[in-house]
């Protein structure tokens, strides 16, 4: 009994040393800390404000929300020596304090649930993850969603979970091929799941600042509009360093921005609501043009090209065999003398060397 005491005791000062080094390693207590939410969805214009509002969104969502609120951390125990993460926590700083950190100096504590061997099945002990992303973003305008600018977070399915722009998409599968043929959601989930692009993806879609850019063509499979869009995407679980999800699909949160400029990779997001590569021309049809007179035979003293353009070989007069002779013997001199050329020059060069 008093040799498992012991190791028990062992274990526990074991696991609170490990977790005081990453935590101070981790610099969650270091003092550094910036403004929460330094990015809202009216000041998105760029790609690096992009990629920091979704950073935002995931630490409002998954760290201000789920840790801080829905999170009983006397329920969530270590699985070798049963000791609470409250215990752990409080160990360099009471609980209380710690739920009251800015999101960006807890973030660095959260690896360590993977390090402590803290599963999702152990978090789910201790934390409600019901989804309720509406709750935490809200509706209509404001911070999350403004203008052109809104999140949206799906799951590894395609199946929209919030839309910050359109409601009635969720609970949808999204499936849409662009009018350039790519398929949207394989952009987006194949990019959060391994991104190999920064987490950005371009495609054309509906600008809900823009009336006519809209595809109306009656099909569902279709991406509802043609203007470029630029969007950052990513599992909000590889970003935190979280214990993934187990036995559910994965989730996606995203957002885009619109550049008004053109990208020659994707002419087909042109903006002007018409399929295709570019608007319908205006201009009535001109007259067709007469057919071409037939050529005329090359008359005496008419030089012939080969090539289109290139140099002249044949000399002027009829074709006849002895002709045609003629230009094959010239030809072949020609090629002849080049290759001769090129293989002195060579050898000339490789003496030179020596």
């Amino acid at each position: 009994m008093r040799i498992l005491m012991r190791n028990t005791v062992f274990k526990t000062a074991a696991l609170a040393g490990l977790f005081l080094c990453m935590l101070v390693f981790g610099g969650a207590f270091s003092g550094i800390t910036t403004s929460a939410h330094a990015v809202h969805a009216d000041e998105v214009d760029t790609e690096e404000e992009l990629k920091q509002f979704v950073k935002e969104a995931v630490d409002e969502y998954y760290i201000d929300f789920i840790i801080k609120t829905q999170c009983d951390f006397t329920k969530i125990t270590h699985p070798g020596s049963n000791t609470p993460l409250s215990d752990l926590i409080a160990l360099q700083t009471p609980l209380s304090d710690f739920l009251q950190l800015p999101a960006d100096r807890i973030r660095p504590t959260i690896p360590l649930f993977s390090t402590l061997q803290l599963t999702r099945e152990i978090m789910e002990q201790g934390c409600d993850f019901t989804q309720r992303f509406a709750e935490v973003f809200g509706r209509g305008e404001g911070d999350w969603n403004s203008g052109s600018i809104y999140l949206f977070v799906m799951d590894d399915t395609g199946k929209m979970l919030y839309h910050g722009a359109d409601d009635t998409l969720e609970g949808e599968r999204i499936v849409a091929v662009d009018e350039g043929g790519r398929d949207v959601r394989e952009l987006i989930v194949g990019e959060a799941a391994t991104p190999m692009n920064d987490g950005i993806v371009k495609y054309c879609w509906d600008n809900p600042a823009v009336d006519t850019d809209d595809i109306n063509d009656n099909d569902d499979e279709t991406a509802p509009g043609d203007s470029l869009k630029v969007s950052y995407v990513i599992d909000p679980f590889q970003d935190l360093g979280a214990p993934a999800l187990s036995g559910s699909p994965g989730i996606i949160f995203g957002s885009g921005i619109y550049p008004e400029m053109i990208d020659p990779e994707l002419p087909e997001c042109n903006g002007t609501g018409i399929a295709g590569d570019g608007p319908e021309p205006t201009d009535p049809p001109t007259e067709p043009m007469p057919p071409m007179e037939p050529p005329m035979e090359p008359g005496p003293g008419t030089s012939t090209s080969v090539s289109g353009g290139g140099c002249a070989i044949a000399g002027g007069g009829d074709s006849t065999p002895r002709n045609d002779a003629l230009n094959l013997l010239l030809m072949v001199s020609t090629l002849f003398l080049a290759v001769s050329f090129g293989n002195r020059a060579a050898s000339r060069r490789n003496a030179i060397r020596s």
